[in-house]
């Protein structure tokens, strides 16, 4: 009797060919890829205050033990103007477009931000890996009618706006101390009225 086995040596196998992708998957998959991008690159940006804010003489009061790390309490008077400035560093993987910098993304603040300047120049500007801008902001005392009598409001750092990688992005470069701004009094209001519950609140 006369076995027949199979030939092996040929290398043809229907059964057991692998076909290539077909090229819809590959193009999903790349163009989740390129959204998963998209949403992560904004995380990827570290701004750090990389000294202490300095500010206009007679602005702060600046209080070590009050708070978990310290306060710079501002002397509010209303529609003073004082400046602050404070270096930016971008320790992250990616550079950042900026286009804006302020004490706080609240609405109507006790400290306004009407101007920014980066050592002299305009926004907007390419904070790169590694790199500091000197940012200068002029700060405005206003929007007293809109907060109760020494109502507080805090702020921890320079808020930084702007686009990485062509996606929105907000990050704040803490400072060494929270910034601290108390209401004043309705006599120190002048766009408050004598008659209590006349002005909107927050």
């Amino acid at each position: 009797m006369v076995a027949t086995l199979p030939d092996v040596g040929s290398g043809q196998s229907t059964s057991g060919a692998r076909r290539p992708p077909a090229p819809w998957f590959v193009l999903g998959a790349v163009v989740l890829l390129v959204i998963a991008g998209y949403f992560a690159a904004p995380h990827l940006v570290r701004l750090t205050a990389s000294e202490p804010p300095s500010f206009s003489a007679g602005a702060v009061v600046t209080v070590p033990s009050f708070g978990e790390r310290g306060t710079h309490i501002l002397a509010y008077e209303y529609g003073k103007q004082f400046t602050v400035r404070v270096p930016i560093s971008n320790s992250g993987m990616v550079p950042m477009t900026v286009t804006d910098v302020a004490l706080t993304d609240e609405p109507r603040p006790l400290a306004e931000t009407v101007a920014v300047t980066v050592t002299g120049e305009r926004l907007p500007l390419t904070l790169w890996p590694g790199d500091t801008m000197r940012v200068e902001l002029r700060v405005r005392f206003g929007n007293c009618r809109y907060y109760h009598e020494r109502e507080m409001q805090n702020m921890s750092g320079a808020v930084v706006t702007g686009h990485v990688l062509g996606a929105s992005a907000v990050a704040t470069a803490r400072f060494d101390h929270d910034l601290l701004a108390h209401s004043p009094m309705i006599i120190g209001c002048p766009d408050r009225t004598l008659v209590r519950g006349d002005d909107l609140r927050r």
